[in-house]
């Protein structure tokens, strides 16, 4: 009997610890948490995605929490999740995402930080304390939106829109077009790869002529250092005749500034001006005067005035010389000059007994009939010219002056 009741009591134990046990499992699959305290708050997903009651909620990669409900609504579905450290500071514009993961694709809540969110530092504040921010970090019963992550079914009806398209008639016709006109590409990359090339050797070409530029370049340089430095001797060995040179230069403008300072007055003057155009004008009558003149000895009948002038002048000129010929004959003889010397005394004698009523007038008309009468009887030109009188004193040689004689 003891044996029985022990055996009896066995299979009771076994049994209460098996239920005992099935219920731990059934609370922990249920997400039952014994013995600790956190804060919830609801998370609005478009899509559950496969979430189901109990799925980890993981911030930063670790388990920190777990989904206890959800609730599926017309336009999105809210999931209520519990944290269970209770003074977790989830900040309020953190990512959340409802991401499938694992072998058997189990979903689960991914809450990350923002990159380039809110720093709460050391001691940030409660999320079940009266006086939550719900605006910094999420706080009790809050709600905050999320967006689906990785997911299977998603990858697979993308997958599926993908096979779609290509069996789409159209898109097999594009991908051959797209083909061919790569083709036609290719062919024509090939083209400008040889033309490429040829261009290529060409630059090979002017960049060794290049070169030859810029070594006949350097030796002009160096020609151009050495009459540089020519020039810098030349102009350090005749320094004294350029100082002496801009010595003279600089002495001639204090001179032409002296000359200046001195014709100004003569320029402000009046006078000076007035005379300066009157000068101008006759110089301009003469320039016509000189051009009509130029006008009329262009002129034919002028120049055969001229020689006709020029003849006659001819014929004058060996009339005057045959008469001063005939006149150095007759006063050539001395006996000649005696009498005219005798006649000259003569009428001044008779001159000095002649009344001083009678005037010197009468006396020349006196004395010009003999004078007349010797010119006619002695000299009688050659040919009949109309000559001035004083033309004829001119070329006759004056006569001896008569030395006074008392008379008798």
């Amino acid at each position: 009997m003891q044996r029985r009741a022990v055996r009896d009591s066995s299979v009771g134990l076994l049994i209460l610890a098996g239920l005992a046990t099935a219920a731990g499992v059934l609370l922990w699959l249920r997400g039952a948490r014994f013995g600790t305290e956190g804060f919830s708050f609801d998370i609005e997903l478009p899509d559950a995605s496969g979430l189901d009651v109990g799925a980890a909620v993981r911030f930063r990669g670790v388990a920190v929490g777990r989904v206890r409900q959800i609730a599926p609504r017309p336009q999105s579905v809210i999931v209520t999740v519990v944290i269970d450290q209770q003074d977790l500071a989830i900040p309020r514009d953190s990512v959340v995402e409802a991401n499938q993961s694992g072998f058997l694709g189990t979903t689960g809540i991914d809450i990350y930080p923002a990159a380039n969110g809110r720093v709460l530092g050391d001691n940030p504040p409660s999320p079940t304390a009266g006086d939550c921010d719900n605006q910094l970090i999420v706080c009790q019963n809050s709600s905050i939106r999320g967006e689906l992550g990785v997911s299977f079914s998603q990858l697979l009806r993308q997958t599926n829109r993908t096979l779609q398209r290509i069996e789409d008639e159209n898109l097999i016709a594009n991908i051959s077009k797209t083909l061919k006109s790569a083709d036609e590409a290719a062919q024509s990359v090939q083209k400008l790869t040889s033309g490429i090339n040829r261009v290529l050797g060409l630059v090979e070409n002017q960049v060794e002529k290049f070169g030859d530029s810029a070594t006949a370049i350097a030796k002009a340089a160096d020609n151009v250092g050495r009459t540089a430095s020519a020039a810098e001797s030349l102009l350090m060995e005749n320094r004294e005749r350029i100082a002496s040179t801009l010595d003279g230069i600089a002495g001639t403008a204090q001179e032409a500034r002296s000359l200046l300072a001195a014709a100004r007055p003569l320029l402000n003057d009046g006078s000076f001006l007035a005379n300066l155009q009157r000068l101008a004008e006759n110089a301009a009558v003469t320039a016509n005067n000189l051009r009509q003149i130029s006008g009329e000895l262009s002129n034919p009948e002028t120049v055969r005035a001229l020689r006709e002038t020029l003849d006659s002048a001819r014929s004058t000129f060996a009339n005057t010389r045959k008469i001063t010929a005939d006149l150095e004959e007759l006063t050539g003889d001395p006996k000649f000059r005696q009498n005219i010397r005798n006649l000259v005394n003569g009428l001044s004698g008779l001159l000095s007994n002649v009344p001083t009523s009678i005037t010197t007038a009468d006396a020349t008309a006196a004395i010009t009939p003999p004078v007349e009468m010797t010119r006619s009887k002695g000299m009688e030109p050659a040919l009949p010219l109309d000559l001035p009188q004083e033309r004829v004193k001119m070329n006759t040689p004056a006569p001896e002056q008569p030395t006074p004689e008392k008379v008798p």
